[in-house]
């Protein structure tokens, strides 16, 4: 039990890096397919991942000492099916007319192995159905493929990386997760009567929310940053990004990734930008006046603490104009009511 709980760490552990270099690609495919992000669907899509890793961390992990696995002696593969009923007949101790013997029927390895077998790929079953709308002949087929590719990893002795099995291949385990799967899929037939519904079309909010400028900008400062590296000055780029671009096309290029359009004319885009600059330059300039107190003469030092002060305090007036922003119904930044410009999704 210990090492299956160890598994299961490893595979929240994989999850998590997955989860981080997937998030902001997944809620950009989103956004552009269905013009939101649904809580549910974010929810039942990570959850799926997670179910998945978790389970071939179960099939792989712990790794066992390669020494130990070549002094190994014990058979690699069962290919005789139902052996785990003939195992539980012989060596369980149920006697159905002791009720003493129920609980300790339920300890037993031969009751508990083939029980997590089917708990494996039950999970499995009730993705199948409800996320992805398989029919009963598609899970099975899918289900037999995920177990199968399970036992070809233990088979495989994880590619050859160990210089033989340390899991028994075994065709029960074949049967049984399969049958898990069907399990879970009869499951949800009766779950997606009360859960919501995947496919139903939610009306696209006109408005355009923060999370989403804000995946917007860091795809921006990601090709500011690209741009940079190609011309002379980081202003250039900066112009290039926030300015130009904009100018162009109604949107900067990750706006338009995220479908989302400035509407207005062409000079309150460019008042609207040039303003929208202005938060660098704060940000410039507390830079400078922090690199400056490193080197600045000991006369000079109490200026610059105050220059960097008023830095700090003119930076936080569009912080706190972003707060209330957020909570507004309009969502209108500073620079956006200025130059009367505003965020639209296409």
């Amino acid at each position: 039990m210990l090492s299956y709980l160890h598994a299961i760490q490893i595979g929240v552990l994989l999850f998590f890096i997955f989860f981080l270099i997937s998030l902001i690609p997944y809620m950009i495919v989103q956004y552009r397919k269905y013009g939101r992000v649904n809580p549910w669907r974010f929810f039942v899509n990570f959850s799926f991942i997670l179910y998945l890793v978790c389970a071939y961390a179960m099939t792989i992990f712990p790794l066992p000492n390669v020494e130990q696995v070549a002094q190994m002696t014990g058979p690699k593969q069962n290919l005789v099916p139902l052996e785990f009923v003939r195992q539980f007949i012989a060596y369980n101790p149920l006697e159905l007319s002791d009720k003493s013997t129920w609980l300790l029927a339920l300890k037993a390895p031969t009751f508990i192995q083939p029980f997590f077998n089917l708990l494996l790929t039950l999970p499995f079953g009730i993705y199948l159905r409800y996320l992805f709308k398989r029919s009963f002949s598609q899970v099975l087929v899918l289900s037999f493929l995920l177990t199968l590719s399970f036992e070809f990893l233990q088979r495989s002795a994880l590619f050859g990386l160990y210089p033989r099995p340390y899991r028994l291949f075994d065709v029960d385990d074949l049967l049984l997760n399969t049958a898990g799967s069907l399990i879970g899929f009869g499951i949800a037939c009766l779950l997606v009567k009360v859960l919501p519904d995947l496919d139903i079309q939610q009306p696209v909010p006109v408005q355009v929310g923060m999370i989403r400028r804000s995946i917007a900008f860091g795809v921006d400062i990601i090709l500011m940053e690209i741009i940079a590296a190609f011309v002379p000055h980081f202003y250039m780029a900066l112009l290039i990004v926030f300015v130009a671009v904009p100018l162009l096309f109604r949107g900067t290029f990750g706006q338009k990734l995220l479908k989302i359009k400035i509407e207005a004319g062409r000079i309150n885009i460019f008042i609207r930008q040039l303003l929208f600059l202005v938060n660098f330059g704060i940000l410039g300039l507390l830079g400078y006046y922090l690199q400056r107190s490193g080197y600045v003469a000991e006369n000079e030092l109490g200026q610059n603490l105050l220059l960097i002060i008023l830095c700090l305090i003119l930076l936080m007036l569009p912080t706190i104009d972003l707060l209330f922003s957020a909570l507004s119904r309009r969502q209108k930044l500073w620079y956006e009511r200025l130059s009367r410009t505003e965020l639209r999704a296409k």
